[in-house]
């Protein structure tokens, strides 16, 4: 959708052809001159978008422990910044060093692999920047890389695969980005060599052999390919376990352990009590939990790679003492108990997924989730999820409900930040938990991006203090499918965000409740009612683009905004748009001085279309033409003062 709003007008180079008609008219006994502005055409914003270029580089360092025998394991990080957004920048190679690896480096480290996250800081290894290089010693290596370039931070990683004999008393693993060349020019990294290394642990690794239980010694070989030993006793302390890619195994004896790895692709299942010292799941690995651990935890660490995945089919705790859980794991929970969450945990993306459990209050147990909240079920019935107290939950993703019940605050208040999308495909979305125990309750929601309700309830109208924010400095979308029932309590628009109003309609304003556009926001309705019991209110120094072809009305069912009471402010600024023709104005009353509005904007699909007058208005800055043209239709637009070519400049 083409727009500009004002502020981003009146700073371009534009083209002022004004028509003038002159009358006159009695209004308090003065003789006024009418000056109405038919046309602001703009003038061409400048050249094309400048093509991208190569602004900066430079590289960082992980300096956590790595494991003899591990794969994938990143040393280095290199983001490389663009600045522009035209053609894109291709980078054709990197050149690395393993400098700083112990010698002989052949000996202790191979497969060096380079990965790319695009604008993602969190690393992954799903995109890989050329081919493996299999052997590495202490000569540069080069990635032919070929990789087109995003607008801003670019996010590279170098990983290596560690020897299963690698020197570890103490040993190192340690790299640095030598060239970055795009075309023929050869940049240097700000930081080519960052401080720290990665020191080698002393663990003895064995390697799974196919579909075995876990607990059993010939299930494990000292090599990858079997032609090693299996290990004398499974609780030795240096002893590491690696599933490999494509092996499921089940751990159903029970046992203890210090170390397990599940490398991607690979797969465990715990029927049976199992403790570990530590557990690292890699990209692409699987660990489920079918037992349940009430009085010990069954990890003393529990780390989780960016890709990993964990499901909770038990009552019992979460299994993991200290978590390590990256932003962009999994935690799927098939059932779960009162004692199973505890707020000390950062989820990653937190999945409720439970066909046969109760309500549950995770009122002071769920706290922080760095990935997307996902509800798909919450039990038979009216079992649902809950807070009771006050309680604050932060979504660092998006809120996605597909089926299931989400009550929200119990007897307190929920404060909740949705840092992405608000997401309803289905269930039931309530902003407060209203039953007989119930003394006073209220969800403050602030979703920053989309709100997109295509099935289910969406309730926020149950409190009379309940509030769905749409917050930040950003753009954001409303898109409302008729299967959605919604029933509004407060919404806001903050202070400088923007909401465009997509899709068929948008849900009612319920009696008591009110929305609000504040001040330095934005509202763009497109053709879509806005409507309900409650009120709606435009405040000073906002917008409002109006779609209708009938414009905007202080009364009746007619216009965009068709709630039961409506506030204009003479202050804020009315942008008409979309290809209505002849569109109109409407009849609207504003405050606090009537009739005069602040701005008035057309940008009409073509130059054919125009805007009809349905009152006599008066402006308190110049009219605003981009596309269109304004008809009095027998009605007076007054213009206290017309601008010059010069004052936009």
């Amino acid at each position: 959708m083409a727009r500009k709003n004002l502020r981003q007008q009146t700073a371009l180079k534009t083209k002022l052809r004004l028509t003038f008609i002159a009358t006159t008219a009695a209004i308090s006994g003065l003789v006024v001159l009418l000056i109405v502005v038919f046309n602001l055409t703009k003038k061409e914003e400048g050249r094309a978008a400048t093509s991208m270029t190569y602004k900066q580089s430079t590289t960082f360092q992980d300096t956590s422990g790595v494991l003899r025998g591990s794969i994938n394991q990143k040393v280095i990080g290199v983001v490389v910044e663009t600045s522009g957004k035209g053609t894109p920048v291709k980078i054709n190679s990197f050149t690395f060093s393993a400098a700083g690896t112990s010698i002989p480096i052949e000996q202790n480290i191979e497969n060096a692999r380079l990965w790319y996250t695009g604008n993602d800081p969190e690393f992954s290894i799903q995109q890989i920047v050329g081919t493996t290089i299999p052997a590495i010693n202490d000569k540069p290596f080069v990635f032919s890389a070929s990789q087109t370039l995003l607008p801003g931070k670019n996010f590279f990683w170098l990983t290596f695969d560690v020897f299963t004999n690698a020197n570890s008393t103490p040993g190192t693993v340690d790299a640095m980005c030598k060239e970055i060349r795009i075309g023929a020019i050869s940049y240097l990294p700000v930081v080519v060599d960052p401080i720290g290394k990665r020191f080698v642990q002393s663990n003895i690794p064995f390697y799974s052999m196919g579909n075995f239980s876990l607990g059993k010694v010939n299930s494990w070989n000292s090599k990858r390919d079997g032609s090693g030993m299996s290990p004398r006793q499974m609780n030795e302390v240096r002893n590491s376990y690696f599933i490999q890619s494509g092996h499921r195994m089940i751990s159903s004896t029970g046992s203890n352990l210090q170390t397990l790895v599940i490398e991607k692709g690979g797969e465990l299942r715990i029927t049976s009590p199992l403790r570990l010292n530590a557990i690292y799941v890699a990209f692409g690995g699987v660990v489920q939990m079918d037992t349940s651990i009430n009085n010990f935890y069954s990890f003393n660490e529990f780390y989780m790679d960016n890709g990993a995945m964990y499901i909770h089919n038990s009552t019992g705790w979460f299994p993991g003492l200290k978590n390590r859980l990256s932003p962009k794991s999994t935690q799927l929970f098939f059932k779960y108990g009162s004692n199973t969450f505890r707020p000390e945990i950062n989820f990653g993306n937190l999945v409720l997924d439970a066909a046969d459990v109760s309500s549950i209050d995770l009122g002071g147990k769920v706290e922080q989730i760095q990935g997307d909240f996902e509800i798909r079920k919450t039990g038979k019935d009216l079992s649902g999820i809950f807070f009771t107290g006050n309680n604050l939950l932060n979504i660092n993703g998006s809120f996605i409900q597909m089926g299931g019940l989400f009550f929200g605050a119990n007897n307190g208040n929920l404060s909740c930040s949705v840092a992405q999308d608000f997401i309803l495909k289905g269930g039931e979305f309530y902003d407060a938990k209203m039953d007989k125990t119930n003394q006073k309750a209220a969800l403050k929601m602030h979703v920053k991006e989309d709100v997109i309700l295509l099935s289910g309830i969406f309730t926020t109208d149950r409190s009379a203090t309940s509030e769905f924010i749409m917050s930040g400095s950003g753009t954001s979308r409303w898109i409302q499918k008729p299967l959605c029932k919604a029933n509004l309590g407060n919404v806001t628009v903050a202070n400088k965000h923007v909401l465009q109003i997509k899709g068929e309609i948008f849900g009612n304003i319920s009696k008591g409740s009110t929305f609000q556009i504040s001040d330095g926001a934005e509202l763009y309705c497109e053709k879509v009612v806005v409507n309900g019991e409650g009120e709606f209110v435009l405040e000073n120094n906002t917008m409002l683009a109006i779609g209708h072809p009938e414009g905007i009305y202080s009364s009746g069912s007619k216009g965009n905004i068709q709630t039961e009471k409506r506030t204009f402010n003479s202050g804020a600024t009315y942008y008409y748009y979309l290809n209505s023709n002849p569109q109109e104005t409407g009849i609207f009353q504003t405050q606090p001085k009537q009739n005069v509005i602040g701005k008035l904007v057309v940008n009409k699909a073509g130059t054919s279309q125009v805007l009809n007058l349905s009152q006599n208005l008066v402006l308190e800055s110049p009219c605003m033409i981009s596309l269109g043209d304004i008809r009095s239709n027998g009605f007076e637009l007054k213009v206290k003062e017309v601008i010059s070519t010069a004052k936009l400049n």
